[in-house]
């Protein structure tokens, strides 16, 4: 065999696998983008009453900060615009109310409070170049942890958790820095009712949250 013929030989199954190695860059692009990002929260809860072992007062929240993580995906076929993300996010907090039970004042009762949220949110978006602004809607579920609780009157635990139905209504914008690279800003209405032993409210806060991310 000839070195032109064996030359030929060893460049024809390269090409064959660089030109395979193109093609799936290029279905992989054609598909859609991946969005990794990450956060930084703030919870600023409206003050709201509160369901006390029978009975019904008026009850105040603290702001909470903390953190969370999502990926989303949007296909080309829907021109970018539409993305379906998962969203995970956790936060501190803590809730005082006068405890008031079975007719009797006992003080005040408090408790510190950890929410943690994982929604699935429906994204509409406008695929700018440098902005890309953005609205959506979000479903899923919420843990809401009561830790240390003193409340008088109450059989109470170190801690206490309830599980709820989560929805939250959201709109931001993010900044493009490069084609992989992006910051962001959102602003975030979420509500939901936790129930725990002898306890329950209904939940309402606004998220503001900044953070990056990285585009596949």
């Amino acid at each position: 065999m000839g070195f032109v013929s064996l030359v030929r030989l060893i460049a024809l199954p390269s090409a064959l696998l660089c030109s395979l190695c193109v093609t799936d860059v290029a279905v992989a692009a054609e598909f859609g983008d991946v969005e990794l990002s990450a956060y930084a929260l703030g919870s600023w809860p409206r003050d709201l009453t509160i369901f006390n072992q029978e009975t019904t007062v008026p009850a105040s929240i603290q702001d909470g900060f903390g953190a969370g993580l999502k990926v989303g995906l949007f296909p080309a076929a829907l021109r970018r615009m539409v993305g379906l993300e998962l969203d995970s996010n956790m936060h501190g907090g803590a809730i005082s109310f006068p405890n008031v039970a079975n007719g009797q004042n006992n003080g005040a009762g408090r408790s510190d409070l950890l929410i943690l949220n994982t929604t699935f949110n429906l994204i509409l978006r406008y695929p700018g170049e440098t902005i890309r602004p953005y609205i959506g809607f979000g479903l899923g579920w919420s843990h809401g942890t009561l830790l240390n609780p003193n409340i008088a009157g109450r059989d109470d635990k170190d801690f206490d958790q309830a599980r709820a139905l989560v929805h939250q209504f959201l709109g931001g914008g993010q900044f493009i820095i490069s084609p992989k690279w992006f910051l962001f800003g959102e602003y975030r209405y979420v509500s939901a009712n936790y129930h725990w032993e002898g306890l329950a409210m209904d939940f309402r806060t606004h998220y503001g949250l900044v953070g990056a991310g990285l585009r596949f």
